[in-house]
């Protein structure tokens, strides 16, 4: 059974909260990013800093990001996304996008090319019915 580790997590984001450090991302990165635990299902990160790869979709000014979560986990239902990235197939996990604070954004290990991230940005339209 997977308990989840709130107390942990709360001192982690004390630390990233007081982080004055600029972060220069961009749409297409695809970066360590510091979900957190979260409520129910809601996807967490994983490790002591509560951390797992995320898609940058979109960044909003200097303190946001539109990110969606990346997973090993390749599911056949709506919400998953597989992809190829760095020779592996993993899933992105539209129904789980969210926009963040860059506070949470951590070391960059890739980048989409634009044709991918447009590919990306349409299938969460999609899922979304927007």
């Amino acid at each position: 059974m997977y308990i989840k580790e709130f107390d942990a997590w709360n001192q982690v984001k004390k630390h990233l909260n007081e982080d004055d450090r600029k972060v220069n991302i961009r749409a297409g990165d695809v970066r360590w990013i510091a979900f957190g635990v979260n409520i129910g299902s809601e996807i967490d990160g994983k490790g002591k800093a509560f951390t797992r790869p995320g898609l940058i979709v979109d960044v909003s000014g200097s303190n946001y990001a539109f990110v969606i979560p990346m997973s090993t986990r390749i599911k056949d239902i709506a919400g998953y996304i597989p992809i190829e990235f760095k020779g592996k197939t993993v899933s992105l996990c539209v129904h789980q996008c969210k926009s963040i604070s860059q506070k949470r954004i951590l070391r960059r290990i890739g980048h989409m090319a634009d044709s991918h991230l447009q590919e990306y940005k349409d299938e969460v339209k999609r899922f979304y019915k927007l």
